[in-house]
């Protein structure tokens, strides 16, 4: 719809006769087409504040555009504000786009940082081809008001675009002990930021990429990122990214909760807001070309975030068990109560409490809130293998309430998921924070990989009391599933078997006991097992309508251990 009310303006602009010199207009088009995305950059229509009130608009077409023609040509999208060339994260405010102190960005390895004043724009090539693009002033509600000039703000050479994965653009490699090394087979891990409401750069550790995502990646196509990989000690890769995008007024910074955002995005045929997770694609883009970059092991990449991050942590990365061994959110909402907008005429959010109407996904049916966001009900209908999941919360922390961290608790004891989750009367600071040494303690990620079969516990017999949903009730400080530890695992089509114990027993303990990440012994629904473990005890169990097979209260002598044994 957009499209068709510009291009209905278009024409009446270009009825009312020939551009006059007060017209704007770009100079200096250019364009070049690098690992799947076309570059197009153009010197502004004006500099300083005489062009903070102007926005551009980016079109394509298979053959050189005139004023003419401009009418028929694709609008690939509107909106890039002024001054675009300043590097992702120091200016999303206009204020930060019109300081000549603010870094500008370098969109080609190796080259020197583009000049102030400088326009760019990015297009995610759709098929192989020769295209031609021009480059139209508009106001900040996207109307034309420039002109169209061959050679100056349209280009009269066309470029060879050819279909390939984007790439990301280094842009530093900073020479101190987070350097990268080179050195293959390591493990990565995911860091997720909490809320930075700011925006700003990215970690300047190690190498720093920026990148121009596609159309699955924000609402138009080319929206710029940030991230930066580095070594820890040379033991293990870290990624670290930036949850921020330009608002789509052109002054300001939108925090995605690094899911996405409602909003109708540029090409949509639905008239109505639907809620796209962009910055899930992105992450999940960039997780798989930082490992396939510096030969990260891919069975061994785990996700750790505190707040925000933590949510990330819980709503993300644990429900991907294709990308993700292992993770770790701290002072995380087990469900989500917001959810950003840019969407024309809406505020900056969508919150729970206010908002009554069903906030739905992108395939219109899928609704936000109830099923998206809702960690119990996902722990509850999901029963394969995902990855192990460790977590703290203080009693008082004000993001989520007490009870909710009960009901994922129990969900995940319910379907026999590999978990452990400790806590403290601490809030949502770094108090509560302090809940996540035990964890990291007993189910440091080195313990897991997507190929290596563990066995997950429930109903331990010395776990604390969480209580009932009080914060009065039940222990103030306390976790389940602590203290376990394992090994000589063996992971057989017919026999499944492990030493297991528990430090913190000071007697004979009990909990269930589930094998899962399975490689060969695997199992259906209704599949009968014969178990018994050296503390004593013998039984048949048999696998769950899901092919869970689970043994309960195996018992843990203190000091000892016990193995178990599963056999067909």
């Amino acid at each position: 719809m957009r499209a068709v009310l510009l291009a209905a303006a278009l024409a009446a602009f270009l009825v009312a006769g020939p551009a006059s010199a007060e017209e704007p207009g770009v100079t200096g088009i250019k364009a070049a087409c690098r690992n799947g995305q076309t570059f197009v950059t153009w010197k502004d229509a004006a500099e300083g504040e005489a062009g903070s009130k102007f926005r551009y608009s980016l079109y394509r077409s298979d053959a050189p555009i005139t004023p003419e023609s401009l009418a028929k040509a694709e609008l690939c999208y509107s909106g890039v504000p002024n001054n675009s060339c300043k590097q992702f994260g120091y200016a999303f405010h206009m204020k930060d786009r019109l300081d000549p102190k603010k870094p500008t960005a370098v969109i080609e390895e190796g080259k020197e940082p583009l000049p102030l004043w400088t326009g760019v724009a990015v297009r995610t090539v759709k098929k192989d081809g020769r295209s031609f693009y021009a480059v139209m002033v508009t106001d900040e509600k996207h109307q034309p008001v420039g002109k169209i000039v061959p050679g100056e703000s349209a280009t009269k050479e066309a470029v060879e675009e050819k279909v390939a994965p984007i790439q990301p653009i280094r842009i530093a490699s900073n020479k101190d002990g987070t350097k990268i090394t080179g050195k293959a087979g390591l493990p990565l891990t995911v860091s997720l930021h909490g809320s930075q409401s700011t925006g700003g750069a990215v970690s300047n550790n190690g190498d720093v990429y920026l990148y121009f995502g596609t159309t699955e990646m924000g609402w138009r196509d080319g929206l710029p990122g940030i991230f930066c990989v580095y070594e820890q000690a040379g033991k293990s890769l870290l990624l670290a990214s930036r949850d921020a995008i330009e608002n789509p007024k052109g002054d300001g910074v939108v925090e995605t909760c690094w899911f996405g955002y409602y909003c109708i995005p540029v090409g949509a045929e639905h008239k109505e807001p639907r809620a796209y997770p962009f910055t899930e694609n992105r992450v999940e883009w960039m997780v798989k070309w930082t490992t396939a970059k510096y030969q990260a092991d891919p069975l061994r990449v785990y996700s750790v975030g505190q707040s925000m991050g933590g949510m990330a942590a819980t709503q993300f990365s644990w429900r991907r068990p294709d990308l993700f061994a292992a993770v770790y959110p701290r002072l995380t909402r087990f469900q989500q109560s917001w959810l950003p907008s840019v969407a024309p005429g809406l505020p900056n959010s969508i919150n729970l409490g206010r908002w009554k109407d069903p906030a739905p996904m992108y395939d219109g049916k899928t609704d936000y809130f109830k099923d998206k966001m809702f960690a119990p009900k996902y722990a509850l209908e999901h029963h394969e293998d995902l990855p192990f999941y460790g977590c703290c919360a203080g009693r008082n922390d004000w993001v989520d309430s007490w009870q909710h961290a009960i009901d994922m608790v129990k969900a995940l004891t319910a379907s026999h998921h590999g978990f452990a989750f400790s806590w403290n009367n601490g809030g949502h600071d770094e108090v509560g924070a302090k809940a996540m040494e035990p964890i990291n303690k007993y189910y440091p990620a080195s313990k897991f990989a997507r190929d290596r079969s563990f066995p997950a516990f429930g109903n331990s017999s010395i776990d604390e009391k969480m209580g009932n949903g009080d914060k009065a009730d039940g222990d103030l400080v306390g976790g389940i599933n602590l203290g376990f530890d394992w090994k000589d695992v063996v992971d057989e089509d017919g026999k499944w078997s492990a030493r297991i114990t528990n430090e913190l027993a000071k007697a004979e303990m009990t909990a269930d006991v589930t094998p899962r990440w399975c490689q060969k012994f695997k199992a259906k629904a209704g599949d009968k097992f014969k178990w018994t473990n050296s503390a004593g005890g013998a039984g048949d169990v048999t696998a769950d309508q899901w092919g869970v097979v689970t043994v309960e209260k195996v018992r843990i002598k203190p000091g000892e251990g016990t193995v178990l044994i599963i056999t067909r």
